[in-house]
């Protein structure tokens, strides 16, 4: 019974005046009678459905999940006017200087600053004439020498190979790195793509 009285509830968020509650009012006298019915002789054992109470709840519940959605909302809000500011924000756009080597990598232009879901990440673009495997070989043994954390996936897609592996460091604050590297069935150059994540902006104070 409490779940139909959910379900009922579901169009009744969207619409908040008298009319939708008294509705519901008369939906849950309907239900009680039901029970009525349903339990028969057994009425008196069964504890009486009290329609104010729960048309209270499902009111509270609905209220709480409104307010739970917009607080949400305006922290996503908050968040994107912060990320806007931090990729506009003026100094050097560089890579953290732990970073291995990319063995035979040719860049493609400078570092950027983009948003990518909700961070800002500089990313570095361009090609190596190794395969992605390789790359990600050559990563693994340098974080193992600099003593980095380091995970690693492979990806096959219809003979298309990606590799992408991320380093991160051991010491407050974590830095990250994570290189990812595609090559075609028949390539013989390496796509390659370089990111690393910008400190999260604080946005208590936005």
């Amino acid at each position: 019974m409490l779940v139909v009285c959910l379900l009922f509830a579901a169009p009744v968020r969207a619409q908040d005046n008298p009319s939708d509650n008294a509705d519901l009012k008369e939906f849950l006298k309907q239900v009680a009678e039901m029970q009525k019915k349903a339990t028969g002789s057994q009425t008196q054992n069964v504890p009486a459905f009290d329609v104010d109470k729960k048309l209270a709840e499902i009111e509270a519940a609905t209220k709480e999940a409104a307010r739970r959605q917009q607080e949400e909302q305006r922290d996503q809000e908050k968040l994107q006017v912060a990320l806007e500011k931090q990729l506009a924000a003026p100094g050097p756009v560089t890579l953290p200087d732990w970073m291995p080597a990319i063995p035979q990598f040719k860049a493609a232009g400078s570092p950027t600053k983009k948003i990518a879901g909700n961070e800002v990440r500089i990313v570095q673009t361009g090609t190596s004439s190794i395969t992605p495997e390789e790359l990600a070989d050559a990563w693994e043994s340098a974080a193992e020498a600099k003593n980095l954390n380091h995970a690693r996936n492979n990806i096959d897609v219809n003979g298309k190979l990606i590799t992408i592996t991320s380093l991160s460091t051991r010491s407050d604050p974590v830095q990250e790195v994570k290189l990812e590297a595609s090559r075609e069935a028949d390539g013989k150059v390496t796509q390659v793509e370089i990111s690393s994540p910008l400190p999260k902006p604080d946005i208590g104070s936005e």
